[in-house]
């Protein structure tokens, strides 16, 4: 039976930030995931040379400037004292360094970072391989976890910045801190990101920067790691500078919770928290999570480890909107596509693309594979219609792969930019031949965040009543996320995407490990 809240009070706005690597945004729900305010700002990467990197002068300021717009809308609507928290989802597989007054050492090494593989490999192989490391922490080490910056680091580095170096902090505890001027702690979610905490209790693990060459840097990296908080800890309210900056009351600040995973965010956003439940995010990335009580059977999957206690498989793919965007271009007739697309028949009469504008390690993919079979079409309608069921494929293996890691998934949700496309939901509904569900809201990892604090904020006022703590994130997920409607499979549809998947596996030299059911 679902929990009922018994001192949020009704009015109370909570907000959820989603600092993705595409830019920011700030929104504000109500207790029924209504969205009642927006602030959605744009975010610069450092590119050149290969690199994915963001500076954290801009992330600060990004920070702040969302607060003080978000303050002016919530004002200007009569509800600023209804603010009451605030969560954070952002990509924890980006992260940086700090000194001691809080300025950037370097700037954060994002997720998407291509130059991480070599690094991560010569650092797997110090530990003695991925075996090793499942002893250590219960999962795998990927390339985008943190653990390989601080490989990447040890090359690129100089000592003195090492030594510079207050704390290594993933996006959402610097986010967190600019918020609340705590940079001293980090969620279960972020730290399960970096590769280098134990998954089964929650701790940091020593042993794992035994990636690291150098004794020294191994040392200066355990000292300058984070502690990692509880669930319903607060980080802390809005810092005191900032309640000045934005014309806060001082009697009415939001709490800042600890901060979720994008990959966890998404997840609670897509309303996916019980065992066997999984949530589709068709974003920049595109990406296939499931809740589960245990960990995967095999190594083929990255796990998190949710902030309240269960873990996170994960599948994510690189080329999510960011191959899409290849296809149509700037600027396009989201509408005009979407018809033409409607009218082409499924299989696109044989026309295949390759989606592979970035690497994709997960399938052994090394390198960017773009291409185009038997040849790139004209139309407008069957380019676009061949892209989304590219994208539908790749979206099969993952859900595929979680499958053969021991998932028995009961229920799929379908969420991000990419699934305002009804086209695109009808094509993967069929190609996974299961039934999708639709959510009201298309910020996931926004809302997904804010659920997670209203979770936190229940039990954190439960504690100052005297009262047991017992509020779960599935309770708040029953309160603000709704669904709109289900997608069944297209039958007369089915027997070509069947073909389809094994003639796109086929195309792309996906390994075979990777195709089982």
């Amino acid at each position: 039976m679902t929990a009922t809240l018994k001192h949020v009070p009704p009015t109370a706005i909570i907000t959820g930030w989603d600092f993705s690597t595409s830019g920011v945004k700030c929104l504000a729900f109500d207790l029924d995931g209504n969205m009642v305010a927006d602030v959605r700002l744009p975010t610069d990467l450092w590119t050149k040379g290969g690199v994915s990197e963001l500076n954290l002068l801009q992330l600060e300021g990004k920070a702040r400037a969302s607060v003080r717009a978000m303050a002016n809308l919530l004002r200007a609507n009569g509800r600023l004292h209804d603010w009451r928290a605030g969560g954070i989802s952002a990509t924890h597989h980006t992260a940086g360094r700090i000194d001691a007054h809080r300025n950037p050492v370097r700037r954060a090494i994002c997720w998407n970072d291509v130059s991480l593989a070599k690094y991560h490999a010569a650092g797997l192989k110090r530990l003695g391989g991925q075996q090793k490391v499942r002893e250590l922490i219960g999962g795998p080490w990927a390339i985008r976890y943190g653990l390989s910056h601080l490989v990447k680091d040890e090359r690129q580095l100089h000592e003195e910045n090492w030594r510079r170096t207050a704390k290594i902090l993933s996006h959402g505890s610097l986010a967190a801190g600019y918020l609340t001027g705590n940079f001293d702690v980090a969620s279960i979610s972020s730290a399960a990101s970096t590769g280098i905490m134990d998954l089964r209790t929650g701790q940091w693990r020593k042993e794992m920067l035994d990636a690291l060459e150098c004794p020294d840097y191994r040392d200066l990296a355990w000292q300058q790691l984070p502690r990692i908080i509880d669930q319903g800890e607060p980080v802390g309210p809005l810092q005191p500078s900032l309640v000045i900056e934005a014309h806060l009351d001082s009697a009415h600040v939001p709490l800042i919770f600890p901060t979720s995973d994008d990959q966890q965010a998404g997840l609670v956003g897509g309303g996916a928290v019980d065992a066997g439940q999984m949530a589709i995010i068709l974003g920049t990335s595109a990406v296939v999570n499931s809740s589960s009580a245990r960990l995967p059977t095999t190594d083929d999957l990255d796990v998190m480890r949710l902030n309240w206690g269960p873990y996170l498989w994960m599948r994510c793919y690189n080329n999510g909107a960011q191959f899409l965007n290849k296809i149509v271009g700037a600027d396009p007739d989201w509408r005009q596509l979407e018809g033409a697309a409607a009218s082409v028949p499924a299989g696109c009469k044989k026309t295949m693309v390759a989606p592979f504008v970035f690497p994709e390690p997960s399938l052994g993919v090394a390198k960017p594979f773009f291409r185009w079979e038997p040849k790139q079409p004209k139309d407008d309608g069957v380019r676009f219609r061949a892209a989304l069921e590219a994208l539908a494929y790749l979206i099969a293996l993952g859900v595929q792969q979680h499958e053969a890691s021991g998932q028995t998934i009961t229920r799929i949700t379908v969420s991000g930019g990419i699934a305002r496309s009804k086209l695109m939901c009808e094509i993967l509904a069929s190609v996974l031949n299961r039934p999708l569900e639709l959510l009201v809201s298309d910020e996931g990892p926004a809302l997904g965040a804010a659920v997670t604090a209203l979770a936190a904020l229940e039990n954190h006022l439960r504690k100052q009543y005297g009262a047991t703590p017992d509020f779960s994130v599935a309770d708040a997920v029953a309160k603000m996320v709704k669904f709109r409607a289900t997608v069944e499979p297209n039958p007369e549809w089915r027997a070509v995407y069947e073909k389809g998947l094994r003639k796109f596996v086929k195309m792309v030299g996906i390994k075979k490990r990777d195709t089982k059911s």
